[in-house]
């Protein structure tokens, strides 16, 4: 467990679904995450092939999430082959041992939540010989959320966000 100014983070459960789909609600609508309404559902905030998922507690409630998921396969996003190989050469570190800092959202009642959580992820990748990357829309605020707090912007790929297509932002995690 993981503790900063009272917020601590804790593997994420099934029961803690309930509770953040409201969240994920209100951040699709007042932040565009995730960018298409269909995405507001338990099974993509809990996705299959995740490899963690954490979520921030403030006062024994729950206040935000994040996830680390493995990189997409082509068949998966059509964009995977180009983040990846440029993920790789930016971190030197082989498709398998990135990690893809995901699903990044909190209810923004507790100040410092999401860093906790970001950071949290970042060392929990780390633990396991992984590299953390992750990609954002360019018009997110979440790109100055992830700039200020080191991340480093290594190029950009083309993503099918549904019916959305979008040249995200790929970022690499700042060395230690």
């Amino acid at each position: 467990m993981f503790a900063t100014s009272g917020i601590h983070v804790r593997p994420r459960r099934d029961s803690d679904l309930s509770t953040l789909l409201p969240i994920l609600q209100r951040t699709h609508e007042t932040q565009r995450y995730p960018m298409r309404a269909a995405a507001v559902r338990a099974d993509w905030l809990a996705a299959p092939n995740e490899l963690a998922a954490w979520v921030a507690e403030y006062e024994n409630a729950v206040v935000g999430h994040v996830a680390l998921h493995p990189t997409a396969s082509p068949e998966q996003d059509p964009g995977a082959d180009d983040a990846s190989a440029q993920w790789q050469r930016a971190t030197g570190v082989a498709a398998d041992r990135l990690a893809v800092v995901s699903r990044l959202v909190t209810d923004g009642s507790v100040p410092g939540s999401g860093t906790t959580l970001l950071a949290h992820a970042v060392n929990a990748a780390r633990d396991e010989g992984q590299a953390p990357v992750l990609l954002v829309d360019p018009s997110s605020a979440a790109l100055g959320f992830y700039r200020r707090r080191g991340w480093h912007r290594i190029g950009t790929a083309a993503q099918q966000w549904g019916e959305y297509r979008v040249d995200a932002v790929l970022m690499v995690a700042p060395v230690r």
